[in-house]
């Protein structure tokens, strides 16, 4: 009975550290977040830039963008790509991180809202000083 308990703990930890576990090499979560939400935005913003110029390809600016994104997180397209491989191996760590970021878009949506709902500042300026 001993043995089966250790057993049981030992397959517990093991299983729980490798679902979390993130070798050298691989872009970590947190990181990998703030990656996948610039992709987002630049994709976005690639297909604001083609709507308006129609000059402009949508494959070249999703790709010159996505460069722009890779250097300012200090990464390669090799990195990214070896990174989601791994991510697309592990559905646990990618939907923590997907939600992570359906969370954060959320918040955003909530807070601009708010905004709304608040309208404009009502300014009051005495009748008189509007007519003259």
């Amino acid at each position: 009975m001993i043995k089966w308990s250790i057993l049981l703990i030992f397959f517990v930890i093991t299983s729980c550290t490798k679902s979390t576990y993130v070798p050298p090499g691989i872009i970590k979560p947190s990181e990998m977040q703030s990656i996948f939400w610039d992709i987002i935005r630049g994709d976005m913003l690639a297909q604001e830039i083609v709507n308006k110029d129609s000059t402009k390809n949508l494959k070249s600016e999703s790709y010159i963008i996505t460069q722009k994104i890779f250097s300012i997180h200090n990464i390669n397209r090799g990195q990214f790509e070896k990174s989601m491989a791994f991510y697309q191996k592990n559905p646990e760590l990618i939907k923590i991180i997907f939600d992570s970021l359906n969370s954060v878009q959320t918040r955003k949506d909530s807070k601009q809202s708010e905004k709304r709902k608040k309208g404009p500042k009502d300014y009051h300026f005495p009748r008189a000083n509007l007519i003259q």
